[in-house]
Formats: C-alpha cells, sequence, structure tokens
C-alpha cells in the first residue's frame, strides 16, 4: 500500500509539473501573439503560369502575416489586387505596374499607392488607377503583362515603379522574394530582346513541413526557431554582388546587367506609345538609401566592405530616362527629407501606410508637372 500511494504521489506531482509547463507554454504564446509576434504566413493568392511564371489568382483570398502586419488580401475576377473599379468612363485610365510595393504589401488595399494615387487624381482630373502590381515581377514580367492584359484596355498613362532588385529580377532565370519560382527572362540578341524560359512548366506540389506548418501559426516555435538558427538567408558573396551592381562605385563588371534593364525599359515605353499610351517611370528608393542605420546594418550583415555610392541606381536610371526619352519620377529627394520626420517603411524594407501616401502624393504633383497630356486641361 505504501508504494502504492509513493506512485500515486509521484504520478500527481508529473501530472502537476506537466500541466503548469502547458499553462506557462500557452501564456507565452498569448502573450507573444498579443505584444510581439512572430509567425510569417503568405496569403495563397498566387497561381503557375506558363508565361509569367505566377499571376494573380482571380477571386483569391488570404492574410498576408507578419510579425509587423496582418492585412487582408483579395484579388478580383480580373486577377488583380484593386482597390475598386479602375474605370472611370470618359476619364483617365491610368495603369500602375511593379513589383510588392506597387502591389501594396504589408498595407490594406486601400492605403496603397493605386488607391491613394487615385484619390488624389480623381475628382480634379477624373483618373481611375488600375493595380497590376505583383509581388516579386520585375521589369520583364511588368512588360508581359502589359503586353498580354493591359493594352488591350487601352490606357492613358502607363507607371512602371521601380525597385532595386528589379535590376538583379530582369538578368534572372527565378524570381526573387516572396515568390522564387521560374520565370521568363530576356536577353539581347541582335538589336532586338529574345524572350527565353517559356513555356514555364508547372512546378510539383509541394506540401508544407511540420515545421513550416508549426512556424507559420505558433508565435513561440517561429521565435525559437529564428534563436536557432545558424545559416545565413542567402550566401554573403551573392549579397555582395547584389549590393555591388546596385551601389557599387566600381561598375565595369555590371555594366551588361545595367544595359539590360535600360533595353527593357526603352521596349516597355515603346509598347506604351505604340498602343497610345505615355509610359511614366517611377523609382523607389531602397530603404539603405533613405535610413542611415538600415545602410549600416545591411554592411555589418553581409560583410559589405567596398566603396558603396547610395544615389548610384537613381543616376543610372536618370541617364537611362535622358536617353531612351522616358519621364522620370525619382521618389528619394522627398523620402529622405520626409524621414527625418517620421517612419517610411517597415522592418522588412517595404513601404508602411505612410510610405505609400507619400508616393502618392509626390507622383500625383510630378505628373501635374511633366504635363502629362492625358491629363492635361483637367485641372478643375
Amino acid at each position: 500500500m505504501r508504494g502504492e500511494a509513493s506512485g500515486q504521489r509521484v504520478r500527481g506531482r508529473i501530472l502537476l509539473c506537466t500541466g503548469a509547463i502547458a499553462v506557462c507554454l500557452v501564456a507565452a504564446e498569448l502573450f507573444l501573439a498579443l505584444v510581439a509576434p512572430q509567425v510569417h504566413r503568405l496569403p495563397d493568392v498566387w497561381t503557375h503560369d506558363p508565361g509569367l511564371g505566377w499571376v494573380h489568382q482571380p477571386d483569391a483570398e488570404g492574410r498576408l502575416v507578419t510579425p509587423e502586419f496582418d492585412v487582408a488580401y483579395r484579388i478580383d475576377a480580373a486577377g488583380r489586387r484593386q482597390h475598386g473599379s479602375g474605370e472611370s468612363p470618359g476619364g483617365v485610365h491610368l495603369q500602375l505596374y511593379g513589383d510588392s510595393f506597387a502591389e501594396g504589401w504589408g498595407v490594406d488595399v486601400e492605403d496603397g499607392l493605386a488607391a491613394q494615387l487615385e484619390a488624389r487624381l480623381h475628382f480634379s482630373r477624373g483618373v481611375a488607377t488600375t493595380n497590376y502590381g505583383t509581388a516579386g515581377y520585375g521589369t520583364d514580367q511588368a512588360m508581359l503583362l502589359f503586353e498580354r492584359v493591359g493594352s488591350a484596355l487601352s490606357p492613358d498613362v502607363v507607371l512602371l515603379l521601380f525597385y532595386a532588385n528589379d535590376l538583379w529580377n530582369n538578368v534572372s532565370r527565378r524570381g526573387m522574394g516572396a515568390r522564387r519560382g521560374a520565370k521568363p527572362f530576356f536577353r539581347p540578341s541582335g538589336g532586338a530582346l529574345q524572350l527565353m524560359g517559356t513555356p514555364i512548366p508547372e512546378p510539383a506540389p509541394r506540401t508544407p513541413s511540420l515545421r513550416q506548418f508549426l512556424g507559420e501559426r505558433l508565435h513561440l516555435w517561429a521565435l525559437a526557431h529564428r534563436a536557432l538558427a545558424t545559416e545565413r538567408p542567402l550566401p554573403l558573396a551573392q549579397m555582395r554582388q547584389f549590393y555591388g551592381g546596385l551601389y557599387g562605385r566600381d561598375q565595369a563588371s555590371y555594366r551588361s546587367v545595367w544595359e539590360l534593364t535600360e533595353r527593357l525599359l526603352g521596349e516597355f515605353a515603346r509598347l506604351c506609345r505604340q498602343n497610345g499610351a505615355e509610359f511614366v517611370l517611377v523609382y523607389a528608393p531602397a530603404i539603405v538609401q533613405i535610413e542611415a542605420d538600415g545602410w549600416r546594418t545591411k554592411r555589418d550583415l553581409h560583410d559589405l566592405t567596398g566603396d558603396y555610392d547610395l544615389s548610384h541606381p537613381g543616376r543610372q536610371l536618370q541617364a537611362i530616362s535622358n536617353r531612351q526619352k522616358i519621364p522620370l519620377v525619382d521618389l528619394t529627394p522627398v523620402f529622405a527629407a520626409a524621414a527625418a520626420q517620421q517612419t517610411l517603411y517597415f522592418r522588412d524594407s517595404h513601404w508602411n501606410e505612410a510610405g505609400h501616401r507619400l508616393a502618392a502624393e509626390t507622383v500625383a504633383e510630378a505628373l501635374a508637372r511633366l504635363r502629362i497630356a492625358a491629363l492635361s486641361g483637367r485641372d478643375g
């Protein structure tokens, strides 16, 4: 009897300890969820496309969840993350192309650049903005999307939002960022650009691992996984090449990379003009160009010891703009001035609501200064 009672006490203590641990884990999970979220979860709103690599899935819904935001993603029947109908009978039709910045990563659709820009232009100029921004797209994919869909809708103005990683997207056979699958790409062939890599085969279905499943749902698991991780997300050599092409003072090794981007921008502009639309290039500066701490962090993280000039992408695009006769709106000066008073970026390097709002204000003012024909005479 004495042995049986002792065994019951031991079992009781084990159950008590197990219960206490479970309560602590649940409390810690709730605390993290409320105070310091840790999970990352992408919405299931993209689907394979043999010509573009990936596109938005029509009528798809989901939530984009990170430690910084939790926003709804709703794709309309035409495959766009669109704030409204994108129609303005008798008015001006503006189309926006680009990557996750244009798509509105991390903000509600009404707070994104497309909706904010339309709000500033609609009443005075009758402008409707259609958003074709797609996460992970380079200039090449944006141009192909315009050829496939946008050109048939006879836009008056086409805005292309160019972000730093587009330079490398344009030479890559695979996407960057949220979408890293195979993509179409162009290579110079004589005096023309040759499309390569299509049709893109559909990737094999992937079943999420248990680690991925838990990491997308449990804050404690995600925190522990990051704390114990020892591998860098990308090799150092790759990151040095990435930043070298964008900001390095020695550009001899990257001339062909910039030349391909110029060819793509020139061809995109030609297609727009051919379809009666005016093409405007908008440069979205990277967070490292605006926040000094951001650049120091990147240099330390990737051991960037070379000589860098953070103004280089803007100067390159201005030179391309001059040669190709493409209007350019460089957001860098306005963002740099505003950053002293407000935060414009999430820590994941995308614009927050204030960044989108400032971009819309700046682009709207620039379009007025550029005397875009479709917008002239509509100041009311």
